[in-house]
C-alpha cells in the first residue's frame, strides 16, 4: 500500500499551536484558547492537553521546503552549500549578498526556546485525565509516553540548536514568560554534549517509547508499520540522535579545530570551545555500534528493489527510498511539501521545467554537484578514462515511466553516469518522466523554453533539481497529480556513512570503513572500493586516512544531496574556504548565456562550464549568528566568532 492510500497523519501532534494567554511574549498564543483558558485549565481538558503536547512537535526540522520562504526550521540548507541555487526569496540572495548578525534569516533560537519551555511546562503539569470507559482521556501510560517524548524533544532541540550555533545557553527551568530573556551565559560545547546526552540516556533507561513503529497485526500475524504514529519518536530514533550527537561532538569545528572559537569566552572568562579530544571519536563509535545493532536487529536495513529476475534495480531502488515509507527510514514527518505536482509550495512544482504544464522551476543545481556524481565505473569523473567533454550521444533515460525512453544527443558530461545521478539532476536534452509531447525534451540554452531569461524561475547554472520528484504525476488530464511521500529526518545510510567516518578517525585499518561506504554504493549501482581495488580500477584507498575520509566526505555528498545535511558536513569539517574541497565562495555551471546549437569548443556555447554565481563567504559562517539583537539585550551572551 502506497502513502498516497494511507493515512499518515498524526493530527495530534502536527496540528495547531496550542498555547495561553499569559504566554503572548514568549509562546505562540492560539486566538482559540488566548481570551479564557487558564494553564490549569488546559491540563485539566484531554483535548487542550494533546493540544500543548502537540505543539512541541514544531521544533522539528523538516527537509522538504526549499524553495518558498523556508526558515530555519525547513530546508534552506541546499541553498546555502553550494549544492542548489534558488530562484526566490531570501534562499537566493542570503548566500550571494552575505549576511550579519542582524539580518541572517534563518534562526532557529527563539522559536526553539518556546518549544523548550512548553516541553518543561508538559512535564510538570501533565497528568492522567477520564476514565478508561469515557470518549476521551488520556492515562498513565500515555502521560508516561507523552512526558518521555518531551523529554525527547527538550534534547533534540538543544542538538538543532547546537548544530547551527554551536553552544547555546541551557535553560533548565520554567522561567516565567514575561521575564524572560536571553539573559543566561552560553553553557561551552562539553556541558552543551552532557546536557543532551543525560537527557537521552534518561529517554533510553526509563525506556518507555516503543522501539520502533512496527507491530504485528493480531489478525492476519503480517508485521505493519503504525503510520498513524510516523513522527512520533521512538527507541531507534533516541539511539540515532545521541550517536549523531557525538559524531559532531567529535568533528573539527566542535572539537579543537576552529581558532577563532578557542578564544571565544563568556564574560566571566570561561571557555566555550574545547582543544581537541580525540577520544570523543572512541565514544561516538561506541554510540554508532549501539544504534546500528539495534537497527539490524529490529529490521531496519537499506531499501533495495529487486527485478522480476531476482536482480537488484539500482535506479529504482534509488528513486523509490523517496517516494514511500520503508525499513531504511528511522524518522520522518508526514508534514511535507511532497504532496503535489500543482502547488506552488510544493517540490514537484518547483522542479518542473516551465514549459510542461504549470511547471514553475526555480531551483538549480551547481556544477560541482553534477561533478561530484560518480561515472557508472563507481570513479571521479577525472578518472575514469572513458569519461569526456567533447561531444554528444544517444542515451537511454532511466526516469521515463515507458522504457525504452532514448534522449538524442546528450552532452557526453552526461552520459554513462551512476543512478543516483539521473535520479536527481534535469539536464540537458532530458526527457520528463511522462511526456507532455512526443519527442519532449528539457531545453535550456539562452532561447530555448527554459533558458535562464525568467527572473524568478531561474535556475542559473542549466540544470533543475529532480531528487524526489515523483514519476507518476503530470499536471494534466487523468495523470497523477498528487503523491505524498514522507519527508525524511534520519535514514540509514546517513548513519553508516557518519559509522565509516568515526572507524577512520579510531583506526584507519578498520576493514568496517571501507564495508560500510560499500553497502551505500552497492545499492546506488556503482562498483563499491574493495571491487575497485581488487580489480585495479582504483588502489591506493583502503586502509589510508585521507584517501578514506576523502571517500566518505564525497560519498555523504552524493548520497545526501539536498537532504539538509551538507550545510552542517561541511562546516563541521571546515572545508568551505575559497579554493578548498567544498568552495563556498563560488557557484559554477553551464554558460546559461549560450546557444545550445552551438558545439561544446565554440565560446558561446550553453556547453561550457562558467563562474555563475558568486558568494560572500565568510569564515565567520561556520557557525550562524546569535541574532544581534538578543547580544545585545544582555551582557552575559556573547557572539559567535568573527560576528
Amino acid at each position: 500500500m502506497t502513502m498516497k492510500t494511507r493515512s499518515i497523519l498524526f493530527s495530534a501532534l502536527v496540528g495547531g499551536s496550542l498555547c495561553l494567554s499569559s504566554c503572548t511574549d514568549y509562546l505562540d498564543v492560539s486566538d482559540e484558547l488566548a481570551s479564557n483558558l487558564t494553564i490549569e485549565q488546559v491540563f485539566d481538558n484531554v483535548g487542550y492537553t494533546k493540544g500543548w503536547h502537540a505543539n512541541i512537535y514544531n521544533c522539528i526540522s523538516e527537509y522538504s521546503q526549499m524553495f518558498m520562504k523556508p526558515n530555519g526550521f525547513q530546508n534552506p540548507w541546499p541553498c546555502m552549500s553550494n549544492e542548489l541555487t534558488c530562484a526566490y526569496s531570501y534562499c537566493r540572495t542570503e548566500m550571494e549578498n552575505g549576511f550579519t548578525a542582524s539580518n541572517a534569516h534563518f534562526h532557529r533560537i527563539n522559536d526553539m526556546y518556546k518549544y523548550i519551555r512548553q516541553a518543561y511546562i508538559f512535564l510538570e503539569r501533565a497528568k492522567p485525565l477520564g476514565n478508561i470507559e469515557d470518549k476521551q482521556n488520556l492515562t498513565e501510560g500515555d502521560i508516561n509516553r507523552m512526558k518521555s517524548e518531551a523529554e525527547f524533544f527538550i534534547a533534540y532541540a538543544y542538538f538543532s540548536l547546537f548544530e547551527l550555533y554551536g553552544p547555546v545557553p541551557i535553560v533548565s527551568e520554567i522561567v516565567d514568560e514575561n521575564k524572560f530573556s536571553f539573559d543566561y551565559p552560553r553553557a561551552s560545547v562539553d556541558e552543551t554534549v552532557k546536557f543532551i546526552d543525560d537527557l537521552l540516556q534518561k529517554v533510553l533507561d526509563d525506556d518507555i517509547l516503543p522501539h520502533t513503529l512496527r507491530y504485528t497485526d493480531e489478525a492476519t500475524g503480517e508485521v505493519k508499520e503504525n503510520m498513524n504514529e510516523m513522527v512520533r519518536p521512538t527507541r531507534a530514533v533516541v539511539l540515532a540522535l545521541r550517536a549523531k550527537l557525538w559524531v559532531y561532538a567529535a568533528s573539527k569545528l566542535f572539537n579543537g579545530g576552529y581558532p577563532e572559537a578557542l578564544e571565544l569566552r563568556n564574560p566571566d572568562g570561561k571557555q566555550l570551545f574545547p582543544t581537541e579530544n580525540r577520544n570523543k571519536w572512541n565514544i561516538a563509535k561506541q554510540h554508532l555500534e549501539e544504534f546500528l545493532t539495534f537497527a539490524k536487529n529490529n529490521g531496519y536495513e537499506l531499501f533495495e528493489v529487486y527485478n522480476k529476475d531476482g536482480s537488484k534495480n539500482p535506479s529504482e531502488s534509488v528513486y523509490q527510498l523517496f517516494q514511500d515509507y520503508n525499513k531504511e527510514i528511522i524518522w520522518a514527518s508526514s508534514k511535507s511539501n511532497l504532496n503535489t505536482v500543482n502547488k506552488s509550495e510544493d517540490l514537484d512544482r518547483r522542479c518542473t521545467p516551465r514549459d510542461i504544464y504549470g511547471g514553475n522551476a526555480g531551483l538549480g543545481v551547481s556544477q560541482q554537484m553534477v561533478d561530484a556524481f560518480f561515472t557508472d565505473k563507481g570513479l571521479d569523473i577525472h578518472e575514469d578514462p572513458d569519461y569526456n567533454e567533447t561531444g554528444f550521444t544517444d542515451i537511454n533515460n532511466p526516469c521515463a515511466q515507458k522504457q525504452p525512453q532514448v534522449d538524442k544527443g546528450i552532452f557526453n558530461m552526461y552520459v554513462n553516469r551512476e543512478p543516483r545521478f539521473y535520479q536527481a539532476i534535469t539536464y540537458h536534452g532530458k526527457s520528463w518522466h511522462l511526456q507532455p509531447k512526443k519527442g519532449y525534451t528539457v531545453k535550456m540554452g539562452w532561447g530555448d523554453p527554459n533558458d535562464d531569461s525568467n527572473y524568478d524561475r531561474q535556475h542559473f547554472t542549466g540544470y533543475y533539481l529532480y531528487k524526489r520528484c515523483n514519476h507518476t504525476l503530470l499536471n494534466t488530464g487523468s495523470n497523477n497529480k498528487s503523491w505524498s511521500r514522507p519527508s525524511i529526518i534520519f535514514r540509514l545510510a546517513d548513519f553508516y556513512l557518519y559509522y565509516a567516518e568515526a572507524c577512520n578517525e579510531v583506526d584507519p585499518t578498520d576493514p568496517n570503513i571501507i564495508k560500510y561506504i560499500d553497502f551505500v554504493r552497492e545499492r546506488a549501482g556503482i562498483p563499491g572500493y574493495q571491487e575497485l581495488d581488487a580489480t585495479g580500477a582504483k588502489t591506493g584507498v583502503i586502509g589510508n586516512y585521507e584517501a578514506q575520509a576523502y571517500a566518505i566526505r564525497r560519498e555523504r555528498q552524493v548520497e545526501l544531496f539536498t537532504e539538509g545535511q551538507r550545510y552542517f558536513d561541511v562546516r563541521r569539517w571546515m572545508i568551505c574556504g575559497p579554493g578548498e574541497e567544498a568552495d563556498q565562495s563560488v557557484c559554477y555551471g553551464m554558460n546559461v548565456k549560450g546557444k545550445s546549437n552551438l558545439k561544446p569548443n565554440d565560446p558561446n556555447s550553453f556547453f561550457r562550464r562558467i563562474e555563475a554565481r558568486k558568494y560572500n563567504w565568510t569564515r565567520a559562517m561556520y557557525l550562524y549568528p546569535i541574532p544581534h539583537n538578543e547580544v545585545e539585550k544582555s551582557p552575559n551572551l556573547v557572539q559567535n566568532p568573527l560576528w
